[in-house]
């Protein structure tokens, strides 16, 4: 334990602590028993960083969002190897069936939006879009990038299209049926999807860019994505550790949701992707290392578990200076 804090602390002490930081925490056996904070959450009302600071979590949040979907696979709602193209409409243009699994682990072969959104003539950095947007923009599509359970590539088009399969099978939005299912039960109040550009998130985390040429050394990012599925939760580190206990405990659970979303999905060649349905297995040292990871715009997150040991260890950051490095966290984390 004594390696994975000395990485966090040699982190802080590269970094200024009137700028942007991070925040970490380590859970073993269902306790915190290390947790950091440095830095700013706020530059322009010099807020520091804090267990309560609500960070972006970007595409962190595909774990709760596949999540809700297993959890209607289990109502009986969807089957995983059902079309979802009755349900999604959006995707008529492929003219091809897409299992559900496929969006889950990115095997379906639909090009990721933020490729087409990038190329756009007279588009810029902080132009605002959301889930509305960016369905109307899927349903332009019409071609895979691999013929579909062929192969894996990472594609946040899948993610929200699941966010719309929730609303239209259950007939929640995604952030209402996630607090239900998902954070209530685990009293957890404060984290959400963010739904609603116009909403107050208690303890907001500001995200910056070291920039010389601006006064006071940074600029602010301006968090003009307002997607959900794909990412759009923001949550704080106590919220997160007590996300963590109960992701250990459903570890022990065979029959549980978590391993549910950790069953592996063999492609038509037979190989099994390391990405799971919406968490990523990988070995290091004979040890399984579950996480997801998440970056966007100055925000960068690290959930990462190494369930053998108990251990949970949690990253957030709200610079690029202190972006995590999951293999110095693995190797640091087993020592």
């Amino acid at each position: 334990m004594q390696a994975i804090a000395n990485h966090f602390t040699q982190l802080q002490s590269t970094l200024p602590p009137d700028g942007p930081g991070f925040s970490a925490a380590i859970l073993c056996d269902g306790k915190p028993v290390f947790e950091l904070h440095h830095g700013m959450a706020s530059l322009e009302l010099k807020v520091p960083l804090s267990s309560e600071s609500a960070y972006y979590l970007a595409s962190e949040s595909k774990q709760f969002t596949a999540a809700c979907v297993l959890s209607l696979v289990r109502e009986g709602a969807i089957g995983l190897d059902d079309d979802v193209c009755i349900h999604l409409p959006e995707l008529a243009g492929f003219e091809q069936p897409f299992s559900l699994r496929s969006l889950l682990n990115h095997s379906s072969g639909i090009p990721d939006y933020f490729q087409f959104i990038e190329c756009q003539l007279s588009r810029h950095e902080a132009d605002y879009f959301d889930n509305r947007m960016i369905l109307d923009l899927i349903k332009r599509l019409d071609t895979v990038v691999f013929p579909t359970s062929s192969g894996y590539r990472y594609s946040n088009s899948n993610y929200i299209l699941l966010a719309a399969l929730v609303e239209r099978l259950s007939g929640m939005s995604l952030g209402r049926y996630a607090r239900e299912k998902l954070f209530e039960p685990l009293d957890m109040r404060r984290i959400a999807f963010d739904e609603d550009r116009f909403s107050i998130i208690e303890h907001r985390v500001f995200s910056y860019e070291a920039d010389a040429g601006r006064p006071f050394g940074y600029k602010q990012h301006l968090g003009n994505a307002n997607t959900v599925g794909d990412g759009g939760v923001y949550a704080s580190v106590n919220e997160l550790l007590r996300w963590e206990k109960e992701w250990h405990r459903q570890w022990a659970d065979p029959s549980s949701l978590l391993h549910a979303m950790l069953q592996p999905s063999p492609l038509l060649d037979g190989s099994v992707p390391t990405y799971r349905f919406g968490l990523e297995v990988i070995q290091r040292a004979g040890h399984d290392v579950v996480f997801h990871s998440g970056s966007l715009w100055g925000f960068d997150t690290l959930i990462l578990r190494i369930p053998a040991r108990g251990m949970s260890v949690i990253q957030l950051a709200n610079c690029e200076a202190a972006l995590s490095d999951i293999e110095k966290i693995v190797a640091a984390a087993l020592d």
